[in-house]
């Protein structure tokens, strides 16, 4: 019997055929809009081709009815769900899309600045490049992502922590997956429990059970693949922590799901981690219920290996033979740079136990050449993902330490008061602008405060300084994302407009001067701009044209202030 249906849920839930959010996103909060998103990508995962579609046509629908509002948190967790949803199909026809989504996901992590988002950014692309792409070429984003996510301690001044812990855990626990498809399993087991304590006291026991069941399987794929390298006493020391963690999973299962069902009776990965454990005929009813709960191939090849362990130790090897060779059929190994190789981890591990129970059924000694050969190459893949890991471990270190740097560097061309560019940032920005044919016609601003000297001394300097940051603060927000908005000194600003006319960059600047204008007195204390304008010319000298700027300036606040005034295009010298 289906639950019944809450605000947070989708339609789809409740058996419509087409998902009906978009309808009610007017009446919902932006928390229930995820909330809703998110159970739309787990009802996806578990639907019939109708389901998986319709899912995601809602998705998609979602997404441009958020984009319409502009650039936001919402709109950057949808289009992560937008892209998720498709890479977790590995559908080669979605790669275009994928890599469209992905950009726009980019673009507003760096616009945002977010740490965060932009580690999660690297994760994407580190997923992206494992799904359509070569997995090794996944490391370095990887790497990144580890680099960042792992480096956020605390949510910013003024932001929700619970709406922090929430994201964040989300954040870690897509970095798990990725770091699981490159074979990581000693940086993932990192990440997840960083995701499991940040979930902890804020999480919902959805994002907690999720976390959860994903340590499963971290430990059941490291259990197997440390059998594959000979580590037995090691690989049973995970399935004990696997069945564990299985156990703290079914006791949030209930609750969080709403079924009336126990787990064992619904999620696969539960199942197999109790039947790896202690392989025996008391699993068999539940495993053989489970097979069609296992959606994801990698949860097929843990309960097939599961079953077939447990059938052995029942003594019917024929039909833990039948139990593998169907899937080992299906699972055909990719062919090379097509795809994720997390499923390869597991994978090997399915053709390794095809092998050894195919082995215990007939009977027969196997060859010795054969079995020196498979031992040579279980080592020389053992030696390759060690090399994996400490390159992932390398590249993550280099990406902190260069972090690190840019932050000093940064620092150095920032001014601390108004957190613009500074003089020396100004100078290299406007040097490269005027060298570059492509950034013509280049104009060049130079803003003064009208007023600005009562408020130092009718108020306070730092009364001052406040509507210095305040100003500064309306300029960037109301000038474009490619203008360079600079601290020339003092209550003077300078702007550099790339690529843009002359009365196309006065207009822009009116704009701005209005802004400022309108700001309220208590805020602004009454500051308005005066602004000069003019045309740089390629390979003409910066300091002309911020002098011929600063002139128009002057003009500007002749003429009464709270005005743009432009001048003549900057002659290069010696023309």
């Amino acid at each position: 019997m289906t639950a019944p249906r809450t605000s947070d849920e989708c339609a789809l839930l409740s058996g419509a055929p087409e998902c009906r959010c978009t309808q009610d996103t007017a009446d919902l909060t932006e928390e229930q809009i995820v909330t809703r998103a998110l159970t739309k990508m787990r009802f996806e995962q578990r639907a019939d081709r109708a389901g998986k579609a319709a899912a995601r046509r809602g998705l998609d629908a979602m997404l441009d009815k958020a984009r319409g509002q502009g650039p936001s948190t919402l709109v950057s967790e949808l289009l992560r769900m937008g892209i998720m949803i498709r890479l977790l199909g590995e559908d080669e026809a979605d790669a275009d899309d994928v890599e469209a989504l992905l950009q726009e996901f980019i673009e507003l992590a760096e616009l945002d600045a977010d740490p965060r988002r932009l580690g999660e950014a690297a994760t994407l692309r580190a997923h992206r490049t494992s799904v359509f792409g070569h997995g090794e070429n996944a490391l370095t984003d990887a790497a990144s992502a580890f680099a960042i996510l792992t480096d956020i301690a605390a949510p910013a001044t003024g932001e929700d922590p619970a709406r922090w812990s929430r994201y964040l855990s989300r954040s870690l626990n897509g970095l798990v997956v990725v770091l699981l498809e490159l074979g990581s399993h000693e940086l993932a087991d990192e990440v997840s429990q960083r995701a499991v304590a940040v979930a902890e006291s804020t999480g919902s026991v959805m994002d907690r059970l999720v976390h959860q069941l994903n340590r499963v399987r971290l430990q059941l794929s490291w259990a197997l693949r440390l059998e594959r390298g000979g580590r037995d006493a090691a690989a049973a020391t995970r399935f004990g922590a696997a069945a564990q963690t299985a156990h703290a999973a079914a006791e949030l299962w209930t609750t969080a799901m709403r079924t009336g069902r126990p787990a064992t009776e619904e999620c696969s990965v539960i199942g197999a981690a109790y039947a790896l454990a202690r392989p025996g005929a008391q699993h068999l009813a539940m495993l053989v219920g489970l097979h069609p709960m296992a959606h994801f191939p990698e949860d097929r090849v843990v309960l097939a290996i599961a079953t077939a362990r447990c059938l052995l130790t029942a003594g019917r090897p024929d039909d833990a033979v039948a139990a593998l060779v169907p899937l080992q059929a299906e699972l055909r190994p990719r062919s090379p740079g097509s795809g994720a190789t997390a499923g390869t981890v597991l994978t090997l591990a399915l053709h390794r136990e095809v092998a050894r129970v195919d082995h215990i059924a007939h009977g027969g000694a196997p060859s010795g050449p054969l079995q020196l050969y498979a031992a040579a190459l279980e080592s020389e893949m053992w030696a390759l993902r060690e090399a994996r890991h400490t390159a992932l471990r390398s590249h993550a270190e280099h990406h902190r330490l260069a972090r690190e740097h840019g932050a000093v560097a940064a620092q150095a061309l920032q001014d601390p008061l108004t957190g613009l560019p500074n003089r020396r940032a100004l100078d290299m920005r406007l040097a490269e602008v005027v060298a570059d044919a492509a950034g013509q016609p280049c104009a060049v601003a130079l803003i003064d405060l009208d007023g600005f000297k009562n408020v130092n001394d009718e108020r306070s300097h730092a009364a001052g300084d406040e509507v210095l940051r305040v100003i500064a603060d309306c300029l960037r927000s109301t000038l474009r994302s490619r203008d360079l908005v600079a601290r020339y000194g003092g209550d003077e600003f300078v702007v550099v407009m790339p690529a843009t006319p002359l009365p196309i960059a006065c207009a822009a600047l009116r704009r701005a001067a209005d802004a400022v204008a309108t700001l309220p007195v208590e805020v602004a204390a009454g500051v308005t701009t005066s602004i000069g304008v003019v045309r740089a010319s390629i390979d003409g000298e910066p300091a002309a044209a911020l002098a011929a700027a600063d002139a128009a300036m002057y003009r500007a606040k002749h003429a009464g202030g709270n005005t743009v005034v432009s001048g003549a295009a900057v002659p290069v010298a010696g023309r």
